[in-house]
């Protein structure tokens, strides 16, 4: 097997293009004008150690759910919908919330980092100033209530009736339509 054909490399590739152009339509979108966020190539890079992530537990969810339900000769794995659903809705309620809140977190250190950056501030930037900046009201507001049950529950549903080797993209061209909704709504 190649470099350029392991799956974890172009789960890398495919989310720091597809899911950095999300970005970048929203942020069009919201100011009206072609707009490139700030710290682009470290958002590259976060979308795509965050895409390996996802390609790794989308895998860990739909095998764990195929041996769970075929131990316990579930009638669920004749039904794809219903398999697709249901690992959707374990893989949302639980890697879900920690993934968001992570990817959350990583956000806005680089807000704060570039903010610092513009008033010339040099001190080191903490854990304890990232999670000060963070909203957690909104995040469970918007992310747990909002967009998990809404919009990645029934994404996800989708992305787990596709065969195993279009998941990833499927997914990372989500995030693109994520950031176009978000954006519209803001």
């Amino acid at each position: 097997m190649s470099f350029l054909t392991n799956h974890y490399v172009l789960s890398f590739i495919k989310f720091a293009i597809l899911a950095t152009l999300g970005e970048i339509i929203a942020s069009s979108i919201k100011s009206k004008k072609v707009t490139i966020p700030h710290s682009i190539g470290y958002r590259m890079l976060i979308w795509g150690l965050l895409g390996v992530w996802i390609a790794f537990m989308m895998g860990i969810f739909a095998e764990s759910m195929t041996a769970k339900l075929s131990k316990a000769g579930s009638p669920i794995l004749h039904s794809k919908l219903a398999f697709a659903f249901l690992t959707s809705v374990l893989m949302n309620t639980s890697f879900g919330p920690l993934f968001m809140v992570f990817h959350k977190h990583t956000d806005t250190y680089l807000d704060i980092r570039y903010e610092n950056r513009l008033s010339n501030i040099t001190e080191k930037i903490t854990l304890r100033d990232v999670c000060g900046r963070v909203d957690y009201y909104a995040y469970a507001k918007n992310v747990l209530i909002g967009t998990l049950p809404t919009f990645w529950v029934p994404a996800h549903t989708i992305t787990f009736l596709l065969p195993g080797e279009y998941r990833v993209v499927f997914a990372a061209l989500l995030s693109i339509c994520l950031g176009i909704i978000l954006s519209l709504k803001s």
